[in-house]
């Protein structure tokens, strides 16, 4: 009896132990999650209409659209798939069209706390034509920044391109949204219409 309260006294011990040691092991990264007012430089809207300056139109229609939910991630070794590495935490809002269609686009807008990051993608690809891709990043997040316009009231972003795509130029305002692409094959800017 002796010997066998000892032994589960010392199996005590030692779970306390190993406790104490792998929780201090274990780091999280807060994600504050993305403030509503992000979504100012994509507001949700069902379709994107363009024109030209000779009266052209270019429709965009919205088929879906997601945000992600705030989370806290950690690098619990004991956890599912826990692999000790570094924690992280990335949120997005995304918004594209169906493939269905003969202009697709996507826009992707997302955070990382752990990178200190915020990027904003944006691609539109016509079926057997091109594929238009901008990006943009920078080194703050709204947490850190302290503001939710980390790119400012405008954008302008060049594409990253062939020599054969057809927009080189994409101007995103912060509380509109996309309102203008260039068109080089064309010669003409479309502007965003309401």
């Amino acid at each position: 009896m002796y010997i066998q309260k000892k032994f589960v006294l010392a199996l005590t011990v030692f779970g306390i132990i190993l406790s104490v040691f792998l929780s201090s092991c274990k780091k999280e990264v807060e994600c504050p999650g993305l403030p509503y007012q992000m979504e100012g430089y994509f507001p949700s809207v069902n379709e994107l209409k363009f024109s030209n300056g000779i009266g052209d139109t270019l429709l965009l229609p919205v088929d879906n659209y997601s945000r992600s939910i705030p989370r806290t991630l950690s690098n619990n070794p004991l956890s599912v798939g826990g692999t000790g590495a570094k924690p992280f935490c990335i949120e997005t809002l995304e918004a594209w069209s169906s493939m269905n269609i003969p202009v697709y686009w996507s826009f992707k807008f997302a955070v990382s706390e752990d990178a200190k990051t915020t990027e904003i993608n944006f691609t539109i690809t016509e079926a057997f034509i091109s594929t238009n891709s901008f990006n943009k990043v920078v080194n703050e997040t709204p947490s850190t920044l302290g503001d939710y316009k980390v790119f400012g009231d405008t954008l302008v972003m060049s594409a990253i391109q062939p020599p054969v795509a057809r927009f080189s130029e994409a101007q995103i305002v912060y509380g509109q949204g996309l309102v203008k692409l260039h068109d080089v094959v064309n010669n003409c800017d479309w502007t965003r219409v309401w």
